[in-house]
């Protein structure tokens, strides 16, 4: 068996993806979670690097690393008696092993799947677009620029409504 570097860095990155991935699913501390749920979004977005879509892997790294991480984090470290969190996050030995056994019967059929799908490689008539990321910039600055101007009103929209219901139960509890 012939394994090339091609396919040894693509399952280390599904390997450094998984591990702390899994941190984040069973870790009893919150803030060890949030930590480890930085390093599967970076394994996800080498994961969007190595297959092309240079895009989403951009995104991934500002949206979700730069943004919403953060914010998460930032909840977390803010938030007073943040040792009081372990308790609510127990989980009974029941429910433990019935989503052991559905994790298990997924993982199961989903490798029978792999296994039974006839896999063909592609032969070199597959057409590939050159530069996602220029193509996507014209698409949005020509054909769908006023979709894209009416999502970021409503996006506005959103956040100063937000904003105004947060204020109001603000003033409510100071009176």
């Amino acid at each position: 068996m012939n394994i090339e570097i091609k396919e040894i860095v693509f399952i280390s990155i599904v390997l450094l993806t998984i591990a702390p991935c899994s941190v984040v699913a069973f870790s009893r501390n919150i803030l060890y979670s949030a930590f480890a749920l930085f390093f599967t979004f970076i394994g996800t977005s080498g994961l969007y690097f190595f297959l092309d879509a240079d895009f989403l892997a951009i995104v991934q790294l500002a949206v979700y690393i730069g943004g919403v991480l953060v914010l998460l984090l930032f909840a977390i470290l803010l938030t007073k008696n943040i040792d009081d969190i372990k308790k609510t996050n127990t989980i009974s030995l029941r429910r433990s092993i019935t989503a052991g056994i559905t994790v298990l019967v997924l993982f199961f059929s989903l490798f029978f799947v792999f296994l039974s799908t006839g896999w063909t490689p592609l032969n070199g008539g597959a057409a590939y677009p050159n530069g996602t990321i220029h193509e996507l910039g014209r698409l949005i600055l020509s054909k769908y620029l006023l979709p894209f101007e009416i999502a970021s009103l409503l996006l506005l929209a959103v956040l100063i409504g937000s904003l105004v219901l947060a204020g109001k139960t603000v003033r409510q509890r100071e009176d």
